[in-house]
């Protein structure tokens, strides 16, 4: 089962669905988990911190949605 979290669309929203961590524990529990680039940006969180973790980091929000059963 994916898991996806996209980038947050309201003007100044600071927070993300999922940090690095806890897509992580995600992928522990055996889920595969997807992120839309950028998503993390303003909570301080990278794209390549997403990558360090395991996570599949998507170019667009389209591929996001398509590819995920789940979306949080």
């Amino acid at each position: 089962m994916k898991i996806a979290a996209p980038k947050e669309i309201y003007s100044g929203e600071k927070r993300v669905a999922l940090t690095p961590t806890s897509a992580g524990q995600l992928q522990k529990l055996g889920y595969e988990v997807l992120v839309e680039s950028g998503a993390g940006i303003s909570a301080r969180f990278s794209n390549e911190d997403y990558k360090a973790s395991g996570v599949d980091v998507l170019k667009s929000s389209a591929s996001l949605w398509q590819k995920a059963d789940i979306i949080i």
